[in-house]
């Protein structure tokens, strides 16, 4: 599984196990033979919810369900730490917080993480001024620095991230929408090809079929018997004119198969997209091909930053004449789960193509049923 951080979070793990390490050593130089069970619990608690926070996915990660609660207990143990280990000999431990407030910009924005940086400051340094007797303003605004330092600086990476998530979407989607271009092209060359050579050349080799065999009626002997060569000729000519027109015609729509391979092609390991899509399924309208393929990929996306999935099976099948997709992942919904601008374009997308959606819940995950007219392809 991936970490959100990569190596900050690599970072952040070195920096509590060094707090963690000097704080147990001071404590055996100032209070030699005492018991610390209880610091090195509330230590380990805040260590172990930071890894699980920091994961990738999942309902404890940051973005799931029980995240803000969890990040909540991470600074109360810190707070319980600071009541633990107070005096002189501590000054250090304003190093927790500061790994705490790397984390809240990936739970709420910059604003809000700044107001609630400096509400955990000003509360942490009083409950240190009580304790010492004497003012630690000067010590409060450095460390305060450092808080929103953090807090700018992982609101940068979470931008950043977003922007590169967007960036692989966008291209994915480009890649496809290129791909139905070049069909788009390919389609209208060969029907114009085919056109050309049913209206023009078929009808000039059917009124040469026509005026050859007039002519065989009209001749005898030798002359005759190359005619109707010739007819037989000209009539062998225009079948496989015919035949090219209807196969030129019959391969110039693309697969939905080879649309959607680009869309999964480059998403991130932690989602695998399986297909199971025949590949006699043709997109014969480009419109309908182009809303199918944006419709697909807000599914992906919406599994990515929302279900906290590992897996996708996208299926599809033509039954009487309509084409039905369902999009089903191996995620969990929230308990107050309701649908959003990503469901409703999707439902007008595919009411502009005379279809409909239906959102049901298979094992706590979203699945997405789609159903439209299915256009044959006009071979002849």
């Amino acid at each position: 599984m991936k970490r959100k951080f990569d190596f900050a979070t690599l970072a952040g793990v070195l920096t509590w196990l060094l707090v963690y390490g000097i704080s147990i050593f001071i404590l055996q130089r100032v209070q030699p033979g005492t018991s610390h069970w209880l610091v090195h619990v509330l230590f380990l608690l805040y260590g172990a919810l930071f890894i699980l926070l920091t994961t990738e996915q999942g309902d404890f990660a940051l973005s799931g369900r029980f995240g803000r609660p969890l990040l909540a207990l991470q600074l109360l143990l810190a707070f319980a730490l600071l009541w633990q280990l107070p005096g002189r000999h501590f000054e250090f431990l304003p190093i927790l917080t500061v790994i705490w407030a790397a984390m809240l910009p990936f739970v709420m924005r910059t604003a809000q993480a700044m107001l609630v940086v400096i509400m955990v400051v000003v509360g942490w340094f009083a409950v240190v001024a009580w304790q010492s007797g004497h003012s630690v303003w000067i010590t409060a605004l450095l460390y305060g620095s450092f808080h929103l330092f953090a807090v700018l600086v992982q609101s940068a990476s979470r931008d950043a991230e977003k922007a590169k998530e967007e960036l692989e979407q966008k291209h994915q989607q480009l890649q496809a929408t290129q791909q139905l271009l070049q069909a788009a092209s390919r389609q209208s060359e060969r029907t114009r090809i085919a056109r050309n050579l049913h209206d023009l050349v078929g009808h000039h080799l059917t009124a040469l079929t026509i005026q050859l065999q007039v002519a065989g009626h009209l001749s005898s002997g030798d002359a005759k018997q190359q005619i109707d060569k010739c007819h037989q000729l000209a009539k062998l000519l225009l079948a496989d004119v015919r035949e090219a027109v209807s196969t030129m015609r019959q391969y110039a729509d693309v697969t939905l198969l080879d649309a959607i391979q680009p869309l999964v092609a480059l998403l991130p390991e932690q989602l695998n997209v399986r297909l199971q899509i025949p590949a006699a399924i043709m997109l014969n309208n480009l419109q309908q091909a182009q809303h199918l393929l944006c419709i697909v990929q807000e599914a992906i996306s919406n599994s990515l930053k929302h279900s906290g999935a590992s897996e996708m099976q996208i299926t599809a099948k033509v039954t009487d004449g309509k084409l039905q997709l369902t999009i089903v992942d191996n995620g969990k919904l929230s308990a107050n789960w309701q649908p959003g601008n990503g469901i409703r374009g999707m439902q007008e997308r595919l009411a502009e193509c005379g279809g409909s959606l239906a959102i049901t819940q298979a094992q706590g995950a979203l699945q997405l049923s789609m159903c439209l007219p299915y256009q044959e392809s006009d071979n002849a």
